[in-house]
């Protein structure tokens, strides 16, 4: 009868000897070019020139490890930040689509003020627009905050279509009774038509760090642009 030779069992890291480490990177020239970041972990030997010479290669070596580990560091801070955007990109286009869904502009009204706080992860949100006689008596019949003559624009201030606040001010005109809790917000320009007030959709969280000003605001423009669109529409007015 025919036996196969048993197999030799692999070295565990236990039982690699110095020799066979050496051996292994001998035969493999190429593994520390292959596998830079094991660099980082080792301890470079010190080179003996004399006691008044400076190694130049320790130091050299030193600061290409510091050098790495600032890389890893920065890719990792790149892969939070990419997959941040990536929620924060799924959430605006589930809301949007979720407004494209209203059946009436009184469910538009009640999914902005209900079901956009889960979908952007919010305590508060409210449609608000300048008193107007055109159209002033029939959106606050339908629930919507009445802000005075010129009110947006000294919300948002000159050229801006978001305002990103991590200290909130003067909050009870935008959100109501809700605006105790209030910590940060965004207000969003609304651009429903010519023939409309000014407007804005207002979030407001209770974390004071939900919103700040160095945030991007690309992803809530669009989501005004689109929520504009959809009053436009229930409102039957022209752009």
């Amino acid at each position: 009868m025919v036996t196969s030779a048993p197999e030799t069992a692999l070295p565990t890291i236990e039982t690699l000897s110095d020799t066979q480490v050496e051996a292994y990177l001998r035969s493999h020239p190429g593994f520390l070019t292959e596998h830079p970041s094991i660099l980082s972990a080792l301890t470079p030997p010190v080179l003996r020139t004399g006691e008044e010479v400076l190694d130049m290669q320790r130091f050299m070596i030193d600061r290409l490890r510091r050098e790495v580990e600032t890389l890893s560091d920065n890719h990792s801070n790149l892969v939070d930040s990419s997959r941040v955007n990536m929620l924060s990109q799924a959430a605006i286009h589930s809301a949007i689509l979720r407004a494209l869904e209203a059946r009436t502009f009184e469910h538009l009204l009640e999914i902005v003020t209900g079901e956009f706080l889960k979908l952007l992860d919010v305590d508060v949100a409210t449609l608000c627009f300048e008193a107007s006689d055109q159209a002033d008596e029939s959106l606050a019949s339908r629930g919507v905050h009445t802000l005075g003559p010129g009110g947006v624009a000294e919300l948002m201030g000159a050229g801006h279509d978001v305002v990103l606040r991590g200290t909130v001010r003067r909050k009870a005109s935008v959100f109501g009774g809700r605006a105790a809790g209030v910590r940060s917000d965004a207000l969003i320009r609304l651009e429903v038509a010519r023939a409309a007030p000014p407007g804005l959709l207002a979030l407001g969280s209770k974390d004071e760090d939900r919103f700040h000003h160095t945030q991007g605001t690309e992803l809530l423009r669009f989501l005004g642009d689109a929520l504009s669109r959809c009053l436009r529409s229930w409102l039957n007015l022209p752009g």
